[in-house]
């Protein structure tokens, strides 16, 4: 039934959404001026450890860029499922007058597994995939090996968006300039130049959770296979199109043709990974997205506006899935989720070598944040502007342990 609704609405999604795009800086330049509450999101960031503390002193977005040696962001607000904020703060190189705005790249780390579920829930919508099946179904070029494991459950993409699926593996390390980079097939093999063991299962599918990159990148063979397009193709067929998405991708190495590039710093904000001045990260379903805070504020705009209409960019039914806690995981479909009913919250961070990034929504007002930082003390940045903005705009969800602790 969703599918018919979903597949006449999803083809007006993208004129209204390029139009509500090309008025995000005349909100912000009006809003600069008439809205306290943005005066006292700029200006009322407290250093972590002294919140709660009477004597904790307010601090502005520059301050605090300093203060953890990051050189820059990028900040999108969303309030009743509109951008009511988005601008940049600092320079895309320490030391340099090139600023940031919100059209500025950065890389966003694991804010990249937002991006490939819905890739891959937007499959199963026009009924290509099931959520259900044993994903050796639809993988060719590679197979999940059998072991003790698999022949109990078998993997299956709820389970591999869920982390509940047994794969080993948590992360990636980024790879420098100079370095080849390994294909799809050598990362889930572990053959060089991959920088780790082979992606395999180390317990029975579904019964427990365990956060694993190298299960994320199964699904990003499953998805080149299904489609028959390389994954970047399948991502702006399925995700960035449809959404205006114009300035992301999940080029690596990204060229420094894309331009308005965010460099990457170290935790001393000192440029890194030259000469380029950015890394690469080849398991792009992982870690590989670059985007800037417009682009990824209309893919937060989608997932609230799915989840309470039918949007047309994913049926209903489909976001309601997405955004449910699987057995064994405090996950859904890709997001992680917190509280309940007026306070349920979907989020995600990233964190790659040189820079830090978060995004946030929260079904029920409507609200939500993206920021996007290129350093690599950002996530202080991000835990503090989200902090910042739930105390100018009155969210009411409130902080916990999900929102605070850097996530990879």
């Amino acid at each position: 039934m969703y599918k018919k609704k979903w597949l006449r609405n999803k083809t007006i999604l993208p004129l209204i959404l390029m139009l509500a795009l090309t008025s995000y800086q005349s909100i912000a330049d009006s809003l600069a001026s008439s809205d306290p509450r943005i005066k006292a999101f700029e200006t009322g960031l407290v250093d972590r450890m002294m919140r709660g503390k009477q004597d904790a002193k307010l601090w502005s977005i520059a301050e605090r860029l300093a203060a953890h040696e990051v050189p820059g962001v990028g900040v999108a607000i969303i309030e009743k499922g509109k951008v009511i904020w988005s601008k940049g703060y600092g320079t895309r190189l320490n030391g340099k007058d090139m600023p940031i705005n919100s059209q500025t790249v950065f890389s966003v780390g694991s804010v990249s597994k937002m991006v490939n579920a819905a890739l891959i829930l937007r499959l199963v919508a026009e009924g290509t995939l099931d959520l259900d099946k044993d994903v050796n179904h639809y993988l060719k070029s590679w197979k999940v090996p059998a072991n003790g494991y698999s022949k109990k459950n078998k993997v299956t993409l709820r389970t591999i968006l869920s982390h509940t699926a047994g794969f080993n593996q948590h992360g990636f390390r980024d790879f420098q300039p100079h370095e080849k980079l390994p294909t799809a097939i050598e990362t889930l093999n572990g053959l060089s130049p991959a920088k780790h063991s082979a992606v395999r299962l180390m317990f029975v599918p579904g019964q427990e959770m365990d956060y694993s990159g190298g299960g994320i990148t199964v699904s990003q063979v499953l998805v080149e296979d299904v489609t028959g397009l390389s994954y970047q193709q399948a991502a702006q067929k399925y995700v960035f199109e449809p959404l205006g998405m114009t300035r992301s991708t999940f080029a690596n190495p990204l060229p420094a043709s894309h331009g308005n590039i965010a460099r990457a710093h170290d935790e001393e904000g000192k440029p890194s990974a030259l000469p380029r001045g950015w890394e690469s990260m080849p398991e792009m379903a992982a870690s590989g997205l670059w985007t800037c805070a417009d682009d990824l504020a209309a893919f937060n705009i989608a997932l609230i506006n799915s989840i309470n209409t039918d949007s047309g960019f994913l049926p209903k039914a489909i976001a309601g899935d997405m955004m449910t806690r699987v057995t064994n995981s405090w996950h859904g479909l890709g997001p992680r989720l917190n509280g309940k009913g007026k306070t349920r919250v979907f989020h995600h961070g990233g964190a790659n070598e040189s820079y830090r990034a978060w995004i946030e929504g929260h079904p029920n007002s409507g609200s939500g944040i993206v920021v996007l930082t290129n350093g690599s003390d950002g996530h202080w940045i991000y835990s503090e502007l989200r902090k910042s903005a739930e105390d100018a705009f009155g969210w009411a969800v409130k902080s916990d342990g999900g929102f605070e602790e850097p996530v990879l």
